[in-house]
């Protein structure tokens, strides 16, 4: 095993290196059937969300990255992927046994994409000559299929969680990034089926071009320290409870019987948002 690499069993090594390095990869935690279902429909949905995006004029993100999540139905939450008990124990030991789900989708890195600004997931809540805070929440990357350099493998920043741009973030100011590089050269993980990413929303990252001939799926889940609440819950359909209900993280879901727009929902709110911006500029 590498340095940032451990056994999914091991959970004390994990926490230890997620807080040193900002993220670990957990080995063989996911079993593959659920994730070679998810891989399938998936691959289909990416092919539906394409034709939107060129039907508003192209994707409003960036070029190839895809927001794209799994149909958030009973025959696609997979306990196994939502609730996997090894990153469960990593998360309750991080945040002392008490933290919920506060982020359910995903995301596709498709052929001919092209190269993110550096950024982090989440912010610094606390600004200089204030201390760095701990971590207190985690993105949980699941990769359906093998992650790896041609297929467009997420490029990480190690240790550059504890890294404060003047204004929190989550863009990386280029001057960061260029004193940052000279100092710890990025990285791209390349993992198998059933690997976990799990990384501290403050690090920095990037998504890169895949070079493969096939999109690179990517289950995308955060985990945050604290009870669950009243308010904010995530929207899953009725039939989700036995894979979200009964475990150490809190779901923090609610359950509804009418349809959720989950393939285009997420994109056409972005679609809107970047429209809003564009008229106050």
């Amino acid at each position: 095993m590498t340095q940032d690499t451990v056994q999914a069993a091991d959970t004390d090594a994990a926490v230890q290196t997620l807080i040193e390095l900002g993220y670990v990869i957990l080995t063989k935690a996911v079993q593959p059937e659920p994730l070679a279902l998810l891989t399938t429909r998936m691959d289909r949905d990416t092919k539906k969300l394409l034709a939107y995006c060129e039907m508003i004029g192209g994707n409003p993100r960036e070029l190839g990255h895809l927001q794209q999540g799994p149909p958030l139905t009973g025959d696609f939450v997979f306990a196994d992927v939502a609730m996997n008990s090894y990153v469960n124990r990593v998360c309750n030991t991080l945040f002392e046994n008490e933290c919920r789900l506060t982020f359910y989708n995903g995301n596709t890195n498709c052929p001919g994409s092209t190269t993110q600004g550096l950024h982090m997931d989440g912010r610094h809540l606390s600004l200089d000559p204030e201390p760095v805070g701990p971590t207190l929440s985690v993105v949980v990357d699941i990769p359906t299929g093998s992650m790896n350099r041609s297929n467009g493998s997420i490029q990480l920043w190690p240790g550059s969680h504890v890294l404060r741009p003047p204004d929190g973030g989550p863009r990386v100011p280029p001057d960061m990034e260029a004193k940052r590089q000279k100092q710890v050269d990025p990285i791209q993980p390349e993992t198998t089926v059933g690997d976990v990413l799990i990384r501290d929303v403050r690090l920095w990252h990037r998504g890169v071009p895949n070079r493969s001939d096939r999109p690179r799926h990517m289950i995308a889940l955060i985990v945050t320290k604290g009870p669950a609440r009243e308010t904010h819950r995530l929207q899953f359909r009725k039939g989700c409870e036995t894979a979200l209900e009964g475990h150490s993280v809190a779901a923090n879901a609610e359950y509804v019987d009418e349809p959720i727009d989950y393939l285009l929902g997420p994109t056409k709110r972005i679609y809107r948002a970047r429209k809003e911006a564009a008229k106050s500029n």
